[in-house]
């Protein structure tokens, strides 16, 4: 059987070209020159990078909120239900209430009709 594995290479080192780039830039601009310059580029990718978490929180952020209006809606339904029941129960209990006013004054009426016959 043949099989074809990957051949793993070896990165190959820098060149002795770049280094001399770098040699050559640090004598001309000078080193505190060339690290203010490098302080300079990672503040940049820094700031790109926030700005990029920023959003994404942003996002998360607005997709939570939606949730928790669809949340808030949902209990506000529940809490109208719950509302409703209830009076629907405390205008029941009135009649109930009534109900048994007029039976009271009936049976007190029956009961001095029963007296009074005597």
């Amino acid at each position: 059987m043949d099989h074809h594995f990957p051949v793993y290479q070896q990165p190959q080192p820098q060149s002795i070209m770049e280094i001399d780039t770098y040699i050559s830039l640090i004598e001309r601009i000078g080193l505190p020159a060339v690290i203010i310059g490098c302080c300079m580029f990672y503040i940049w990718k820094s700031q790109i990078a926030h700005r990029e978490e920023i959003k994404e929180w942003n996002h998360k952020d607005s997709k939570a909120d939606e949730r928790l209006i669809d949340l808030i809606k949902e209990q506000n339904v529940s809490s109208e239900l719950v509302a409703s029941a209830l009076n629907n129960l405390t205008i029941a209990y009135k009649d109930i209430a009534k109900t048994n006013e007029r039976l009271a004054m009936e049976i007190k009426g029956m009961a001095e009709a029963i007296i009074r016959n005597r």
